[in-house]
């Protein structure tokens, strides 16, 4: 009777398991019913993998799924997240070393991935695999080797060496990644920080601007401090195919510039810049250059549909803290698609400190601003401009320079006796004459 149900049936009670909290443990049992359950929810088992906390049984399905590349090729979305191989668990190590097939797969494995000619780092790996240890992040880079079929995959750790090692070596083409190009159906990355106030370097997420299928890159506390010049790629010869990049909370930031240089087909991109924790000041090399960032922006000039940078609360009290000055973009005019600019005030007219010797010469909004643009929003408005700003406003929209504009955003503080009220009272009319959402936040709630 089973054996003759519709696969069509099956597969809609499989994709309906798979969204419940139980879902590999309920498929895994319906293998076993008979052979033609088997067939069909086999695959499904392996389609979605988490793994945050590992175990000796994690450790035995990788061994699986490396000895068994059709069954690792099912794997299309991955959740990974790892400490410190320290915190491992002892009693599942121990036994592990038990087992002299484990020593025989971590031999068989090493082999496949490393040449002669890295026996250094091949003898870094082997530390890690050792059963004394666990090490969770060695037993996951061995997994990432083989789910060569993956569409999105998502990282969550405080640190990682051996894991970048492996991605470097993907981008990179080398050994074993050298007959093909690497993840050729990966298209989402994310990475978090999964404990506590850490940080992942920007390096670790590099690699994937070099695969052939990757649009979307999504990170959480991602930091620019570090640079590894033992991980370094070649720039010269690649477009990436990335379209979207998200960073929240990015730390010591440049603006993703490493990342930038290979991107030309960019649609979206934000940024939240903040400081990290334990930062008590922001020196010159790590502050935020607006018009580099543009400039970098710049390959991406015709397909740039959405730009939003943001300062975080922390950043922006320590920018005031040093009265840093704070440079603007220049002109947007070149972003020919350009339809939703998210920008701080001063990255639009500039922020100069009073011992500063720098004068930039800054152009009304009517003369910067895409002829494309829809929505915009303007952030941390700076008390002293706030009449200039709604005056530019005012002419922007009365003279329909951007025919497109829908929604206009800003945050003001209306309860300063000093707001200019009557400038944007016109500015209310002049939308409402041309159909534009004007939308005004007070500015304590931004």
């Amino acid at each position: 009777m089973m054996d003759r149900m519709p696969q069509e049936l099956l597969l809609l009670i499989g994709k309906h398991i798979q969204g419940s909290s139980d879902s590999q443990n309920t498929l895994y049992s319906l293998t076993l019913c008979c052979r033609h359950f088997h067939d069909v929810f086999q695959p499904m088992i392996y389609h979605s993998l988490s793994i945050s906390s590992f175990s000796v049984g994690f450790a035995r399905l990788i061994m699986r799924l490396w000895r068994r590349p059709d069954l690792a090729s099912q794997v299309r979305r991955l959740e990974m997240c790892w400490s410190d191989c320290s915190d491992c668990d002892q009693d599942s190590a121990d036994k592990l070393s038990e087992d002299p097939e484990v020593v025989r797969f971590i031999e068989e494995a090493l082999n496949e991935i490393f040449t002669p000619e890295e026996e250094d780092t091949r003898s870094i790996w082997e530390q890690h695999l050792d059963t004394e240890f666990l090490c969770a992040e060695a037993w996951l880079g061995l997994l990432l080797v083989r789910a060569n079929q993956l569409q999105t995959i998502e990282f969550g750790h405080e640190h990682s060496e051996l894991m970048s090692n492996i991605l470097h070596k993907a981008a990179n083409r080398q050994y074993p990644f050298h007959r093909a190009p690497p993840f050729p159906y990966l298209e989402e990355v994310q990475a978090c920080v999964a404990w506590g106030a850490a940080w992942i370097d920007s390096g670790f997420l590099t690699p994937f601007f070099y695969f052939p299928a990757i649009r979307t890159i999504y990170g959480s506390a991602i930091g620019e401090r570090r640079d590894d010049e033992n991980m370094t790629l070649d720039k010269s010869y690649i477009s990436s195919p990335v379209r979207e990049i998200i960073v929240d909370e990015a730390y010591w930031c440049r603006g993703m510039l490493d990342w930038l240089m290979v991107c030309t087909k960019l649609e979206h991109v934000s940024i939240n810049i903040e400081v990290q924790a334990d930062e008590y000041e922001i020196s010159d090399h790590e502050k935020f250059d607006a018009s580099l960032f543009r400039t970098m922006l710049l390959p991406s000039a015709k397909t740039l549909k959405t730009l939003r940078v943001c300062y975080g609360e922390w950043y922006r009290d320590k920018l005031e803290e040093h009265d840093a000055d704070d440079a603007p973009f220049g002109t947007f005019r070149d972003f020919v698609v350009m339809e939703d600019i998210s920008v701080r005030h001063s990255h639009l007219i500039g922020r100069i400190s009073p011992d500063s010797t720098d004068h930039w010469d800054t152009k009304p909004l009517v003369d910067i601003l895409p002829f494309t643009l829809q929505r915009f929003e303007i952030i941390d408005l700076m008390e002293s401009h706030q009449l200039q700003l709604l005056s530019q406003l005012s002419e922007l929209v009365r003279r329909g320079c951007c025919q497109n504009l829908e929604r206009v955003e800003f945050h003001l503080d209306l309860e300063d006796s000093d707001a200019p009220i009557d400038a944007l009272n016109s500015l209310k009319l002049e939308c409402d004459a041309r159909g534009i959402d004007l939308e005004v936040k007070a500015q304590e709630d931004s």
